[in-house]
């Protein structure tokens, strides 16, 4: 649980490079994986974000990144659970209702692909973050817009943002969460 909340947070996290613009919430995605008891995968996702990404392809060092995730908005297909990665052991959602990923710098990299680093809070503990962030492209939806693509997959220590967990489930989620996030601006 905790680990699934630190995922999304590092999803949050998700620090994609896009031309300027909202990420378009219909067509992006933030999700986690955590795992429990040293053998089973559980997958979370957050459904509420926003922020915006300024991508130029002639200049990457003048991109920018602000990822917003509202914490509240964890899904895992366990009700109880979502209601405990609100609480203060794990997402602290009532002190700490945001998950945000702002980015310092972006330069190009290998096969076209973005080095990101920025910064990661959640809990209220900020901490240095550097992903790489592989471009889509564009693609034209029929009735929907043209949308520039991106995606990134990361692993963040969920103790390091204080995501310690219950006395009981705490101890058997791997502190390494997996955050996977796809996101898409509308061009």
């Amino acid at each position: 649980m905790n680990a699934c909340l630190k995922l999304v947070l590092v999803a949050v996290i998700v620090y994609v490079v896009v031309p300027a613009g909202n990420i378009d919430r219909a067509h992006s995605q933030v999700k986690f994986t955590v795992t429990k008891w040293g053998f089973v995968e559980v997958e979370g996702r957050f459904e509420n974000f926003a922020g915006t990404i300024h991508f130029d392809a002639a200049a990457p060092e003048r991109s920018r990144v602000d990822w917003r995730v509202q914490v509240a908005s964890v899904r895992t297909g366990e009700a109880r659970r979502d209601e405990s990665l609100l609480a203060p052991e794990y997402f602290d959602a009532v002190r700490s209702p945001e998950l945000v990923f702002v980015s310092d710098r972006v330069q190009p990299a290998a096969n076209g692909a973005l080095d990101v680093q920025g910064r990661l809070t959640m809990r209220g503990v900020t901490k240095p973050l550097a992903i790489r962030v592989a471009p889509i492209g564009t693609r034209t939806v029929p009735g929907e817009g043209t949308f520039q693509l991106f995606k990134t997959e990361f692993t963040v220590n969920r103790r390091d943002f204080g995501i310690v967990g219950g006395s009981v489930l705490g101890p058997v989620i791997s502190n390494e969460v997996t955050v996977r996030v796809i996101a898409a601006v509308r061009s």
